[in-house]
């Protein structure tokens, strides 16, 4: 076995370990599991990490959520308010579709997190980084936009990411291309009904 700096060897445990998850699901995860699909012996993955709750949390930790390229991309869009409200639904259907296994386990590490205490820390983790990121989109769609919204951002992001949230797990069930892509678009008009011209005061 090649020898390799622990950092290194931690990375690609946790790919191997994420692999396994996408493909079997969370709870196929197991020290000899990731050992076997890793290749290397348990010893190694003992070294790594101190136990299955640990290398539990290190995944969960490897899927920080962050704004995707299709999404701040989509932001660039030449056009008015509704135009780029518009290219970001877009976006999200883009970057939707070749990342649904890795979709559906963060919604997997999400459902375990109110189960396991070792994941709970990782998943709450994960949910207020989902609502900072949609702030900030939406923060910037407003500036882009010369808009308000009176809701908001906490609230907004809130409602916004739970809405995206519940498209993409309809998609994950349906596998309806053109009725995610539909939804996507009509959160959107939803988005552009709070918005409000800038209070000039």
């Amino acid at each position: 076995m090649t020898r390799m700096p622990i950092e290194e060897r931690r990375a690609q445990l946790l790919d191997a370990a994420l692999s396994l998850a996408a493909r079997e699901g969370v709870e196929a995860v197991t020290i000899r599991g990731v050992a076997h699909e890793a290749q290397v012996s348990l010893g190694v993955v003992h070294y790594c990490f101190d136990g299955k709750d640990d290398l539990l949390q290190a995944m969960g930790r490897s899927m920080a959520l962050v704004a995707s390229e299709h999404v701040v991309g989509a932001l660039q869009t030449e056009g008015d308010l509704t135009v780029v409200a518009h290219a970001l639904a877009d976006a999200l259907w883009t970057g939707l579709q070749p990342r649904r296994h890795m979709r559906l386990l963060t919604f997997e590490f999400a459902t375990a997190g109110v189960r396991s205490m070792a994941l709970r820390a990782v998943a709450q983790e994960h949910l207020e980084q989902t609502w900072a990121m949609t702030s900030a989109i939406l923060e910037r769609l407003a500036v882009v936009g010369s808009v308000q919204f009176p809701l908001g951002f906490a609230m907004l992001s809130r409602l916004v990411a739970g809405y995206i949230d519940g498209i993409e797990i309809a998609w994950l069930v349906d596998q309806d291309d053109d009725a995610a892509l539909a939804s996507f678009h009509a959160l959107a008009d939803y988005v552009l009904s709070l918005a409000q011209p800038l209070d000039p005061a």
